[in-house]
């Protein structure tokens, strides 16, 4: 999966989208304005999953829907990292990941989705450039913290591949562009 792409092109459409719509804003509202959107699409990619849906016997879930609400977040955790600087805390760890998909979530995928939301909203809460865990700050630790579950969520939890969702970025970020063309 090719990061520094997929962030570039983020970038650039999230430039055009402020520009095209006259968007002024101070840092803190663009970030918390995208966290707000981000949760937003979290909560549409589970409600398609249905994992949490435990009293519904007949779950039909299709994936193709469910890898584009998946790659609608995915745009929203680009964007932080573009705003924040936090390029370099998106490494994808493959071994820690194969690590985690022996042992297992812990909690299962309400466990992981909740401990990526917890370490989303941290990430409003005052940072003041202090150590918090190891070397990084409170949002660089939170944010890298949510990155990694957000991909464990999408590799193990459903066995997207990084192909699949570098393509599926792609192809969605075509949609956004066109949307954006014809006044969406």
């Amino acid at each position: 999966m090719n990061l520094d792409k997929m962030l570039a092109a983020q970038n650039d459409f999230d430039q055009q989208v402020i520009t095209s719509h006259g968007i002024e804003w101070s840092q803190k509202e663009r970030l918390r304005n995208t966290l707000v959107a981000l949760d937003i699409e979290l909560s549409e990619f589970a409600n398609e999953a249905q994992w949490f849906k435990v009293w519904k016997k007949d779950k039909q879930i299709n994936q193709a829907k469910l890898l584009e609400e998946y790659i609608d977040a995915l745009h929203f955790m680009l964007s932080i990292a573009n705003q924040k600087k936090f390029e370099g805390f998106m490494s994808i760890y493959y071994d820690a990941i194969e690590e985690l998909r022996e042992s297992g979530f812990d909690g299962g995928l309400n466990g992981i989705y909740l401990e990526l939301k917890h370490n989303l909203l941290r990430m409003t809460e005052a940072d003041d450039g202090q150590v918090f865990v190891l070397k990084y700050t409170k949002s660089e630790y939170s944010f890298k913290m949510s990155w990694y579950l957000f991909i464990a969520i999408g590799l193990i939890g459903f066995d997207f591949t990084t192909e699949q969702i570098e393509t599926a970025y792609f192809e969605k970020m075509n949609i956004n562009k066109e949307r954006q063309k014809n006044g969406y």
